[in-house]
This record gives structure tokens, sequence and C-alpha cells, in this order.
């Protein structure tokens, strides 16, 4: 838990925050139980490695879950942070076994949590682009499909929530509620929502344009007709 309290009090310092920020380990959190004035982030997808304490087979998962609650009272701010854990497939009696993450993982989710601690206490405006990416493509990793029946997160609920709401919610600016409701009925339609209308040209626009050229070139002739008869007549 060192390493993570020095990479965390570092973010804020870069954030130029002067006010204190601790941050703690609690695996007694539960996703959507906040007490009054708590926030809540969620990162359901990190990069972790586990080594069975049995066995000592070892893997990889791309869909590590981390929960933090964070609170500001009285000039100083708390962030309680749970990593959920998975076990092994191989024993026959696994235990929840903690993920290691690598430097650049922990600075990244720091990085993003220090972001959310800025937007939600401070009222400072995040964009997408601000927050990274956090979990390394896994095809490149040789990981295979996350089992859900060994993850802690799945047990309590994590997995499951992170299916029912929509990737964009996570880093996208937020919609308004009324808009954000039509835009998932609209997608549940098959319809590109908020899309401009293609315009396809009517063959009758088409007539009613040559038509009026045809006019225009007509009443042309018979000015310049009328020039020329003048013309001729004055000059006998």
């Amino acid at each position: 838990m060192g390493t993570w309290q020095d990479i965390f009090a570092a973010k804020i310092a870069d954030m130029h925050l002067t006010e204190p920020w601790m941050l703690q380990e609690d695996d007694s959190l539960q996703v959507h139980v906040l007490k009054p004035g708590w926030k809540e982030f969620v990162q359901r997808r990190a990069l972790g490695r586990f080594q069975c304490s049995q066995c000592f087979r070892e893997w990889s998962s791309a869909k590590v879950h981390i929960l933090f609650h964070m609170c500001r009272r009285q000039g100083q701010g708390t962030v309680r942070m749970r990593v959920f854990r998975q076990e092994c497939r191989r024993c026959s009696d696994p235990r929840l076994e903690e993920p290691e993450f690598s430097q650049e993982t922990m600075e990244r989710l720091l990085h993003n949590l220090v972001l959310k601690i800025l937007k939600y206490f401070y009222h400072l405006p995040t964009q997408p682009s601000d927050l990274l990416e956090v979990v390394v493509d896994h095809t490149t990793l040789g990981v295979g499909p996350h089992d859900s029946a060994r993850c802690e997160g799945c047990q309590l609920g994590v997995c499951s929530e992170s299916r029912l709401v929509p990737a964009l919610d996570a880093w996208e600016p937020l919609m308004d509620a009324d808009k954000a409701r039509t835009h998932r009925t609209l997608k549940r339609q098959g319809v590109r929502p908020y899309a401009t209308p293609t315009h396809h040209p009517s063959p009758f626009n088409s007539n009613f344009v040559w038509k009026r050229c045809c006019c225009i070139v007509s009443s042309l002739l018979c000015v310049l007709a009328a020039l020329i008869f003048v013309l001729l007549y004055f000059t006998k």
C-alpha cells in the first residue's frame, strides 16, 4: 500500500492541491453503498497479475476492478480504495488472491482518481482526453476470456454493472438526463442518435428548377428580340 500512497501524494502535488488528501485501503467497501457526502469512482478495466498461493500458478487479467470512495471535509480529503481479487481456476478449493500492478498502471489509475477529485470537490471540468486508458490491449498479452465465476468483482455485481452501463458513460462528457434517455432509446431502435439527416434530391425539385431556367431564358430572348426590332426600326 505504501507505493500507492506515495504515487497518490505525488499526483495530488502535481495538481497543486494544497489541502491534504489521504489514501487508505478498505476491503469493506461496497459499490453504490455510500455515506452522505461521499463520492464513488469505479475503475473497471485495469491490467493485473496474479499468483496462486497454493499451486503458484500465475495469470493475468485485463478486467481487474478497483473501487474508490472519496470525501472532503474540513479542509482535508480521504480516499478509500478496494481492489477486487480473483481465484485460481486450477485449485479445487482456491483462495481469493490479490493482484499486482505495474508502476505505469498505478500511475494511470491514480491520475484518473485525482481528476475525479478535482471534478467532484473542486468543480474543475475534465475532458475525456484528460483521462488515461488503464488496461493494455489484452490481445497482446495472451489473456483469455474473463473468468466471472472466479472474480470477486463479478460476485459483488461490479462486472455486471459495467455491462449495464454503456462504455461512453465512463469517459465521455455527461449528457443531460433527457438527452441521455433519447440517445439510448434511439440506439435501441437502430437509429443513429443526433445524426444529421442525409438529403436526397427529389425528382420533382429537379423538374421545377429546369422549368424555371427555361422561363428565364425565354424571357431574355424576348427582350433581346424587342431590342433588335427597335434598333432596326430607328436606323432606317
